[in-house]
């Protein structure tokens, strides 16, 4: 069987220095895969030791073999640039813009003054988050109109909800 080509980021010493010294159990566990192959284990062997499949030992080779062993570290996901850090004092001045105006305030409606007053476009569940751990401000969300309702779900609910 043909030997797995890697190209040559480390020398062996160096795979196993990282690998020893790696606190992220899922970049070591593919750098001993890597350590293995440089030692001049075939394909089978290297699936049979660690337990997975062709594809996986394929993508484990292909991504070391562009990035490197910082392509073998674990992918949490999300946002590659991280979450935006938004800057608290919108929310503030925020919440003292319904203080003054008073009345009901939607997330979108909050959503489009905060356009218009700060010109930045946050998610729903953003300003959400932010007005929610704000004192005072809390969320409510539209209810069924009860006469739209069903009369006889509704009695039989009111008659369980008195019993004792």
């Amino acid at each position: 069987m043909k030997q797995i080509a890697l190209v040559e980021h480390h020398t062996l010493e160096q795979l196993q220095k990282f690998c020893k010294e790696s606190k992220d159990e899922v970049q070591k566990t593919r750098l001993r895969a890597i350590i293995n192959i440089m030692k001049g284990k075939t394909r089978g062997e290297i699936i049979e030791l660690f337990g997975i499949n062709r594809d996986t030992i394929t993508n484990w080779v292909n991504t070391y073999n562009e990035k490197g062993v910082v392509g073998l570290k674990t992918n949490l996901g999300g946002r590659p640039e991280g979450n935006p850090k938004w800057d608290t004092t919108i929310f503030k001045e925020l919440g003292e813009e319904i203080d003054t105006k008073k009345g009901y305030w939607s997330i979108p409606k909050m959503q489009r003054w905060i356009l218009k007053e700060k010109k930045e476009d946050i998610p729903e569940q953003t300003v959400w988050y932010h007005m929610h751990n704000l004192e005072n401000y809390t969320y409510k969300s539209s209810r069924p109109h009860p006469m739209l309702g069903d009369r006889n779900k509704q009695d039989s609910f009111k008659k369980g909800a008195y019993k004792v």
